[in-house]
Parts: C-alpha cells; sequence; structure tokens
C-alpha cells in the first residue's frame, strides 16, 4: 500500500500478420503502458494504421458532426447497445442519418444566419428610423459626407459654432443622443473632430434602400417566416434525435474505440514482416499476457521481460485497498509519486479525516457532513472527482461524529450534558439523556487540546521523516543520514516541549512519564524557561549533523522546523473556535426561542439558529477544517519526504460506458 504497484519493462514481438490481434489482446487485458517509438533505423520505422481506420475515422467525424448538429453532447443512452448490433445497422442508418441531418442542420444554420443578419439590420436603422431620411440617402455623394452614429452628449451647439453650412438630425435617448450630420466634403475633418468630442460611435448602415420604418416592419414581417421555418426545422431535427440518439451516442463510443486501435501501429515499431511493442506491464500480470496472446495469435506473438536502464523511470500505478482510493485525489491535485517513492494515500486516509474530525468535533455538524457525503456518492457518479470528493466528505464526518460522541459529547454546538456547576447551561439532557460524558471540553481544556495537537504534530512530522530515510537510503545514504538528523531535532524540540508543559496537561505528563521516562531528569533555567538538557543534547547532535550530510545551508531551516512543529497548534485552536462560535450563535438565540412565550417567535428563533449555524460553524467551520487538514499533510508532512514528478500508469485500454461487446 505504501508502495505502487511493482512494474517490469517488457516487449511484445510478433508476426505483422498478428499484429490487429495482438493489438486486440492488449487493449482487452488493459496492462500495457506503452512507450511510444520515436529511433527509426532502415530495419525498423513507425507503423502504418491498421487497414480499417480510414473507413471508421470518416464515419467517427460524420458522427461527431450530426451529435453537433442535433445538440447530443450531454445525452446519455438509457441503455448499451450491443456492439454486433451497432455494426449491422451502422451503414445502413448512416445513409439516412447524414442525409438528413446534414440537411436539416444546414438549413436551420442557414435560418438562424438571416434571423441574424435581419435583427443586425433592424437594430442598425431603428435609432435613424424617425428623420424621415431614406437609407440610401445617407451616403453616394460628391461633395457632401455625412455622419450617422450615436454621441454621449448634444453636439449640435459646437457643430452650430464651428461651420458655417450643415444639416443635422438628432434624436435625444436616455443615454445618449443619435445624430445624423451632413457637412461638406472640405468640412469633413473638423465635423470629425467635433463629434469625437463628444463621444461619437458610429452606426454602420445596412446596403438597403427605402425608408426605414418601412424595411424594419418588412424585416419583422420575414423574421417571423424565418422563425416559423425555423421551427419546422428544429421539429425534424427533435423527431431524428429522439429516434437516433442513443445509436448516435452509442456508435460514436464504439467507432472512436476502433479507431483508437487502428491507430496504435503509429506508436510501435514495425518491419516488412514483424512487430515490436515496448512498454511497462505491472509485474503480478506478466504470465497473462502471454497466456492470452497464445489464445489470440496462435504463437506468432510472445511477451519478453527485459531489464531497464539505469536512467528510466517506470510509470505509477497506485496501489491503495479500495476504501482508501478516493484519497488519492490529494494525491493528484499535488503530483504522482516518483516509482520509487512511498506513496502517502493510506497516511492521508488516516491523517486527514481525524486532523478534520478532532477540529469539528461534534455530532450534529459529523452527521450532516456524513449526509453531504453520502448524497455526493450517491447523486455525483458521473463526476468523478465530485464522487471522490464525496466518500472524503463522508470520511470526515464519521470522524467528526466519533469525536463528537466520546471525546466532546456535544451535538450543534450544545453539549449533551451541562457543565459541573452549571444547571443554567442550555444542554440536549433537557431533550434526552445520552449517557456520555465529554473527555474534553472546548471551552475549559485548551491546554491539554494543545498539548494534543503537538503530540499530533510530532507523531505526523516523524513518520514524514522515516518516510524520507526509506525514500533516500538506497540511492544517498548521506541524505538518509539528514533525514536521522532532522529526527533528533525534531525528537529534541518535542521533548523540551513536554518538559515545559511538565504536569500541567494530562498528555504532557503521560509523555513524561513513558516515553521520555528513561531520559536523565536533568534540567535548567534559562530565563525563566525549564531546558531539559537531554532535549538539547539531542538539538545539538543534529545541530552538528546537518552541516555534514545536507550543507550549512540547512542550519537556517531548523526555526522552520519548530514552526511546522507549533503549526499543529492551529487543530485545537480552529477546534475551539469553531466551538466559542457556536456557543456564542446558541448562547444569543436560546433564550429568544425558550423564553419567549410566543410560539412564532419560537419557530422563528429555531430557523434563525439553524441558518446561522448551518453558514457560519457548519459551511465556514467545516471549509476552514477541510482547508487546515490537508495543509499539514502538503506543507508540514509531504514537504519532509514527497518530491513526486512520476509518470501516471496508462495502459492501452478503453472504457465503455454506451456500447457492450459480448465474448
Amino acid at each position: 500500500m505504501l508502495r505502487p504497484e511493482e512494474m517490469t519493462r517488457a516487449v511484445v514481438v510478433g508476426s505483422i500478420d498478428s499484429l490487429d490481434a495482438t493489438i486486440e489482446c492488449l487493449y482487452e487485458l488493459g496492462v500495457l503502458h506503452l512507450i511510444d517509438f520515436t529511433s527509426q533505423d532502415e530495419e525498423f520505422k513507425i507503423g502504418q494504421p491498421l487497414p480499417k481506420a480510414s473507413g471508421a475515422s470518416q464515419k467517427l467525424l460524420k458522427l461527431r458532426a450530426m451529435i453537433r448538429s442535433l445538440e447530443l453532447e450531454k445525452h446519455r443512452p438509457s441503455d448499451k447497445m450491443q456492439v454486433r448490433d451497432i455494426n449491422k445497422k451502422l451503414d445502413q442508418a448512416f445513409v439516412t442519418l447524414d442525409l438528413n441531418t446534414s440537411s436539416k442542420a444546414e438549413a436551420r444554420q442557414k435560418i438562424q444566419a438571416l434571423i441574424r443578419e435581419k435583427e443586425a439590420e433592424i437594430q442598425a436603422l431603428e435609432p435613424i428610423a424617425t428623420f424621415g431620411v431614406k437609407v440610401e440617402d445617407y451616403d453616394g455623394y460628391d461633395n457632401l459626407v455625412s455622419f450617422t452614429g450615436t454621441c454621449r452628449f448634444d453636439p449640435e451647439h459646437a457643430i452650430s459654432s464651428k461651420l458655417q453650412q450643415y444639416e443635422i438630425f438628432k434624436l435625444e435617448r436616455k443615454a445618449d443622443f443619435v445624430v445624423a450630420l451632413f457637412v461638406k466634403s472640405e468640412d469633413r475633418m473638423e465635423a470629425a473632430r467635433l463629434l469625437s468630442e463628444h463621444d461619437y460611435q458610429e452606426i454602420k448602415l445596412p446596403k438597403l434602400k427605402g425608408d426605414p420604418e418601412h424595411i424594419i416592419e418588412g424585416h419583422r414581417g420575414h423574421i417571423k417566416d424565418l422563425e416559423a421555418d425555423l421551427k419546422r426545422v428544429e421539429s425534424d431535427l427533435e423527431g431524428i434525435r429522439k429516434q437516433f440518439a442513443d445509436f448516435i451516442i452509442s456508435s460514436e463510443e464504439h467507432l472512436s474505440i476502433e479507431v483508437l486501435k487502428a491507430e496504435t501501429p503509429l506508436r510501435i515499431a514495425t518491419s516488412a514482416n514483424s512487430f515490436v511493442i515496448d512498454g511497462w506491464i505491472p509485474t503480478a500480470r506478466a504470465d497473462e499476457i502471454q497466456t492470452a496472446l497464445n489464445s489470440l495469435c496462435g504463437g506468432l506473438a510472445f511477451v519478453e521481460t527485459i531489464p531497464p536502464e539505469r536512467e528510466e523511470e517506470p510509470p505509477v500505478k497506485l496501489k491503495n485497498p479500495k476504501p482508501v482510493r478516493p484519497f488519492e485525489f490529494f494525491i493528484n491535485l499535488v503530483s504522482t509519486p516518483k516509482y520509487e517513492e512511498i506513496d502517502p494515500t493510506l497516511i492521508l486516509f488516516i491523517t486527514f479525516p481525524v486532523f478534520f474530525g478532532f477540529m469539528i468535533g461534534d455530532l450534529g455538524f459529523g452527521l450532516s457532513l456524513m449526509a453531504l457525503g453520502a448524497f455526493m456518492r450517491w447523486k455525483l457518479k458521473n463526476y468523478p472527482d465530485l464522487y471522490k470528493l464525496g466518500a472524503i466528505v463522508l470520511a470526515g464526518g464519521l470522524l467528526a461524529s466519533i469525536f463528537g460522541i466520546f471525546v466532546f459529547a456535544e451535538a450543534f454546538g450544545v453539549p449533551f450534558h451541562p457543565a459541573e456547576g452549571s444547571h443554567e447551561e442550555a444542554s440536549w439532557e433537557a431533550v434526552v439523556n445520552i449517557p456520555v460524558h465529554p473527555m474534553l471540553e472546548k471551552m475549559h481544556d485548551v491546554l491539554e487540546m494543545l498539548a494534543i495537537s503537538l503530540v499530533a504534530g510530532w507523531l505526523h512530522l516523524t513518520l514524514g521523516f522515516a518516510f524520507g530515510f526509506v525514500n533516500h537510503v538506497k540511492h544517498s545514504k548521506k541524505h538518509a543520514l539528514a533525514k536521522v538528523m532532522w529526527l533528533l531535532l525534531l525528537f529534541g524540540m518535542f521533548a523540551e516541549l513536554m518538559t515545559i508543559g511538565g504536569d500541567a496537561t494530562e498528555t504532557s505528563k503521560f509523555f513524561n512519564s513513558t516515553l521520555l521516562a528513561p531520559l536523565p531528569d536533568e534540567t535548567t533555567n534559562l530565563a525563566g524557561i525549564v531546558v531539559s538538557l537531554p532535549a538539547l543534547g539531542f538539538i545539538l547532535v543534529g545541530l552538528a549533523g546537518l552541516p555534514f550530510t545536507e550543507g550549512p545551508a540547512a542550519l537556517s531551516e531548523v526555526v522552520g522546523l519548530f514552526t511546522n512543529l507549533v503549526s499543529y497548534a492551529r487543530l485545537a485552536a480552529l477546534s475551539v473556535g469553531k466551538g466559542a462560535m457556536a456557543f456564542a450563535f446558541n448562547s444569543m438565540l436560546f433564550p429568544l426561542i425558550f423564553d419567549s412565550g410566543n410560539i412564532l417567535i419560537s419557530i422563528a428563533g429555531v430557523a434563525t439558529l439553524f441558518v446561522v449555524q448551518g453558514f457560519f460553524v457548519f459551511f465556514l467551520g467545516a471549509l476552514s477544517s477541510g482547508i487546515q487538514a490537508i495543509r499539514l499533510n502538503y506543507v508540514e508532512f509531504f514537504l519532509k519526504f514527497f518530491e513526486g514528478g512520476g509518470a501516471d500508469f496508462e495502459p492501452l485500454s478503453y472504457e465503455r460506458k454506451h456500447s457492450t461487446a459480448t465474448k
């Protein structure tokens, strides 16, 4: 689980006569990550597409054109169609579909273009319709120039003060003035300047003749006729859509797969009599390929494993149990691990829900998150990322509920029982007696929660450095030893923090009496701070070793390590903050609900409570907790060992969603 699936470099070789069957076999198995062939020579060259590629490609292009014409991009067939039925009906259906669909789609396109053209002409003519000037009279003079457009301000006063001879038509509207100005040719530049000072925007008049009002009236009648024609064409297309939509989508998927397989030779090496397919296969499935090839190719193709070259990096296929796989979503947001790196998905599967659940720590909000996650898993199966996120939300809600029951004993910010000596505090005890008492109270046990957060940080960072040691130990003993130095520094810092905590918290008391008990109990006082000498020793050894393992520059990162450790205090801070926010809203609204004596006010108070808490506590609290939980993994944890940059395992394969091939 912490390592990707083991890969083996392999070549599939065989007679050129068995190439089609071999490609079919490899796609059916879905286990070969193909390495594209590029280095051609006199004997081996890049292969040619299989004979069926040309015909299938032409049909596929036509089908995709039909999908666009019929607007079927989002259509999903209700049932899968058998490939044999597709092949049987395809040629015959193609003649009818190609002729009808293309002609109807072309007619629709022409009608829509004509409607747009008429509407654009109406839009251009409407501003000048009241001027009583024919369209052709705005142009075509030898000694006159016309300007037709809009001005932000009335330009007539400026024009009259600068030009002697002109004629202007003007229409005032809400935000501007429509202007038609006629001037002598020699006054053209001056008129243009004056209009520009009034934010002139030209209106391009269509090349038509006649009175604008009559033209507009005629165009509107023409548009009505065109819209009636368009409605008939759309009705015909809708009939085609209803009859053939499932067939078109299923056929498009099938032909896409056929073209994919037929063009595979463009990625492999072939000669006159043989072929070579180079790639990576999961080691556990090497024998499976040979067995399948023997069955399909009759001994004309076989698999041979070869040792990889030193600089080659195998593709990465993460190997995680089914419940863990949704958390690969977080890994994919960063980068695929390298083949030799530890895969942190399993750790994310544990730490993210635990961190998130600790920060939420509420049965009511946890159950709400579980309901949200279940809804996402139920309704968003067609959206892979959201579907995976639903499982993550479900896991986070489950841990939030567990913490809410057994650790904090509260639901929707209301404790199961009032705190000791506080009988006036609102609690669920008045409604139902839940026989669970809190191990921690968010508003009172702040120091204890801080100590728990620091312990979580130390364990998390220790695991990160341990993973870093494992990643480097085979390749660079020096870098592996550097991780040991960081571990010593981290342990020294943690031991010092527990020493400072002393008996102030149960957590520090426990670690001081167990894990840290074998260390000599020697301390000194430095500026009022109790300093553990053994802890200081671990820190000094780590500091001394870093320059020899990672270089002197690494010493500048020591403060950053301490910051990383203290950063986990955000677990306690957000938990307390969310609890305080819920307590504040409850304190304001509970008296309004229960002490008003008015049923309407009580109902309004309950509604307000759930809306306000739902947004500020549930939504914002869950969002911030989720961000901080993943941040602690990305920033504090991953940087201790994770480099990424691996290549995803992408085998020759396909997925049928709308068609099925019977074996």
